[in-house]
């Protein structure tokens, strides 16, 4: 995935992928993070994870964002095109490509690891959750 390297690369040479990835770059939540969308997985574990079923995706973006150890955001209910809000905090376990019924998940990047379209998503969000205060 964007952003993320495999935590030990010689035994991803193996094709040894037990201890997973990291991110390329820390998270800085001071300087600017943004989220990137991934389509067509399976939705990480969810044993650290929050919900909420009424709040949109826009809100939930800015949830995500405002809270420092936010992983991660989707929808909590995919049916009738998508509502309510899962939030994801620490590891994001058991992720997958599915080439059905997969869903969509926007995961936490540092700021440099975006390319602009990501970086005006990010401004308008940030609007949004500044006028929450």
């Amino acid at each position: 995935m964007k952003g993320f390297v495999p935590k030990y690369p010689n035994d991803w040479a193996l094709a040894d992928w037990s201890s997973g990835c990291v991110r390329r770059t820390p998270l800085n939540c001071q300087h600017g993070d943004g989220f990137l969308k991934y389509s067509g997985i399976k939705l990480p574990d969810t044993r650290n994870s929050w919900f909420n079923v009424s709040m949109d995706l826009k809100e939930c973006a800015a949830a995500c964002l405002k809270n420092c150890s936010c992983t991660a955001y989707a929808n909590s209910d995919i049916s009738e095109g998508g509502s309510g809000c899962l939030l994801w905090f620490g590891d994001l376990i058991h992720i997958r490509d599915l080439t059905e019924n997969g869903q969509e998940l926007s995961i936490r990047l540092a700021a440099s690891e975006l390319g602009e379209d990501n970086l005006s998503v990010l401004a308008a969000i940030s609007k949004l959750q500044f006028s929450w205060l």
